[in-house]
């Protein structure tokens, strides 16, 4: 199977992990349709769509020019595989891509191996909930038919996340104005519901800290950006507001300018470990 690990210009350039496997721009003869051997999906790290394919306006009477069938539609789609199928609890927020034989397979319709099955999962709610599939099989295009469902899924969830962590932030600056013993019940902590009523699943930041991986004041960078991290989970990026609060995941796409998943980009600063590698040793904690 080919693989496609990113350059180290690239790398540099977007401040990827060196790990990373670059799916678009790419050849289709680089574009996996199978994962490595023990591999159980590739979790997206980064993911930015071109303009949309559909035809553009025209004044009445224009004649349309002819369009290809299937244009790409990613300009950028990165992942990196990951060994085994992780705990969703710690993994909130993260997208994956798993690819498969085609479902058609049989004695008689041997495994072509030019096509894959291709299925999206994302660990929502303490759970991996697959999110597309697709009645047919695809060849080595599927990053690009893939790529919006990838986008908006982790757009929603870096969204969920960062509305969480801003209402956690301004329920603690309300209670905080109570006098000690009269906080009202469900104000704050973390059983507290967000402002929908959902009943919030812990943020895996917040988990870290609790474990002692990460500390309350500590600094992370990411690609020449600093932020550091705060009580209940959140991150202050280095010039922002004295009140602003982000996420992992919502601040690093903020910076990048495309949709990432921060927790393959940020890294401790005292030791380079990446907070994807302090969420695996959380699941063993």
């Amino acid at each position: 199977m080919a693989t496609n690990h990113l350059d180290p210009a690239t790398t540099t350039g977007h401040g990827f992990p060196a790990e990373t496997v670059l799916l678009a721009p790419a050849p289709p003869s680089a574009v996996p349709l199978r994962p490595p051997a023990g591999a159980w999906g590739l979790v997206v790290v980064a993911v930015r769509t071109t303009d949309p394919a559909a035809a553009p306006v025209r004044r009445t009477g224009h004649t349309p020019t002819p369009e290809p069938a299937r244009p790409d539609t990613a300009d950028l789609f990165a992942g990196v595989w990951l060994p085994a199928k992780p705990p969703a609890h710690v993994h909130t927020g993260d997208v994956v891509v798993r690819l498969r034989p085609p479902y058609t397979s049989s004695p008689r319709n041997p495994d072509d191996p030019t096509l894959a099955d291709v299925i999206i999962l994302a660990a929502v709610e303490g759970e991996w909930r697959t999110i597309r599939t697709w009645a047919r099989s695809m060849g080595a295009g599927w990053p690009h038919e893939a790529a919006m469902p990838v986008l908006y899924q982790m757009r929603c969830l870096a969204d969920t996340a960062f509305n969480d962590a801003q209402w956690a932030t301004l329920t603690g600056l309300i209670a905080a104005s109570f006098p000690p013993g009269l906080v009202p019940a469900g104000l704050v902590g973390e059983s507290a519901a967000s402002p929908d009523g959902r009943p919030r699943a812990p943020d895996a930041l917040a988990q870290l800290i609790k474990a002692g991986l990460v500390q309350v004041g500590e600094q992370l960078v990411w690609n020449g950006h600093t932020a550091t991290v705060q009580e209940g989970g959140v991150l202050h990026a280095d010039g922002a507001h004295e009140f602003d609060v982000s996420t992992v995941t919502a601040l690093a796409t903020s910076l990048a300018g495309y949709t990432v998943n921060g927790w393959h980009l940020w890294r401790r600063a005292h030791d380079n470990r990446s907070l994807s590698d302090l969420r695996t040793a959380l699941a063993t904690h």
